[in-house]
């Protein structure tokens, strides 16, 4: 598949996911209480967190918040439960919280379209007990079906830790993989990075599937003809290798799969194999293109 090719492939969500992201943590962010103006959680499971975090929250009654919607000024209510627990050191923890729209009735919105708002909670161990610290209620909105997708935790050593989104949403045959990446502290929440991941368009295109694999293309059964837009199948993997500076490992992104290429003088389309590599490092102020380059990014 060409650059051009992907740009189709930038699906509402994509840009969705992409203006949530970057959001300043100014502006969702807020200071706590001094400790001896709250309570506190009796231990650091994700119940006694969530439920020091939502008063009146329980694990068998579905608790309605509003938090900001990443579109201005708007809000939005949903549903919240825990999602994980970060443990940053001995004294620190980070709550992060899951919340899917409430559907106006107390129900959660199941449409493909829906997104998933997730918040971080800091709670801090003071006199045996967990007391919460910093809130940011809306970190990002993510995800799809009214799921976020697999949420992981990375301790990356230096005091340094990580959260890792990865989600995929498909729409008319096309679909479209995200990795987000976050650094996590005692009393903040930035992001790192967001890179596409996955770029599938074989269920989009009738023989799409087949001429990538090889095998030629009948005529009366493919009514549309193969283009760099609608005819790829691009997947990538990510992994940290401890080779970066700032006390940031670098991320390593490789890509593998095929897709179509037109050539520019011929008009001719023909498959290409996909096998390249992105390098991420960390520049003590955020990740950057080190080398190599993402197949599926626009030019």
């Amino acid at each position: 598949m060409t650059r051009t090719a992907v740009r189709l492939l930038a699906l509402p969500l994509t840009i969705g996911l992409l203006q949530a992201c970057q959001q300043k943590p100014a502006e969702v962010a807020a200071a706590l209480p001094a400790a001896s103006a709250v309570t506190a959680a009796a231990d650091d499971a994700p119940a006694a967190l969530m439920a020091e975090a939502f008063k009146g929250w329980t694990a068998t009654a579905p608790l309605s918040v509003q938090v900001p919607s990443g579109e201005g000024s708007r809000a939005d209510r949903v549903l919240v439960s825990p999602a994980l627990v970060a443990t940053l050191d001995a004294d620190h923890r980070l709550l992060v919280v899951s919340g899917v729209p409430d559907d106006g009735h107390g129900q959660p919105e199941q449409s493909h379209a829906t997104m998933v708002n997730l918040g971080v909670y800091g709670f801090e161990r003071q006199g045996g007990r967990w007391v919460k610290t910093f809130e940011r209620p809306s970190l990002v909105w993510t995800g799809a079906y009214g799921q976020a997708g697999d949420l992981k935790i990375h301790p990356l050593g230096a005091g340094r830790t990580a959260l890792s989104i990865e989600n995929e949403y498909c729409g008319q045959g096309y679909c479209s993989g995200q990795l987000q990446l976050f650094s996590l502290a005692a009393n903040d929440a930035r992001v790192l990075f967001l890179q596409t991941t996955a770029a599938n368009a074989t269920d989009a295109t009738i023989g799409c599937a087949e001429w990538l694999a090889g095998k030629p293309l009948p005529e009366a059964e493919t009514p549309d003809p193969m283009t760099p837009a609608n005819c790829h199948d691009v997947r990538g993997t990510w992994r940290f290798e401890k080779t970066g500076e700032a006390g940031w490992p670098d991320v390593v992104l490789t890509f593998q799969g095929k897709q179509a290429v037109q050539d520019p003088k011929t008009e001719q389309v023909s498959v290409a194999t996909v096998n390249e590599q992105l390098v991420l490092r960390h520049d003590g102020s955020g990740y950057k293109t080190f080398s190599g380059r993402n197949p599926l990014d626009s030019p």
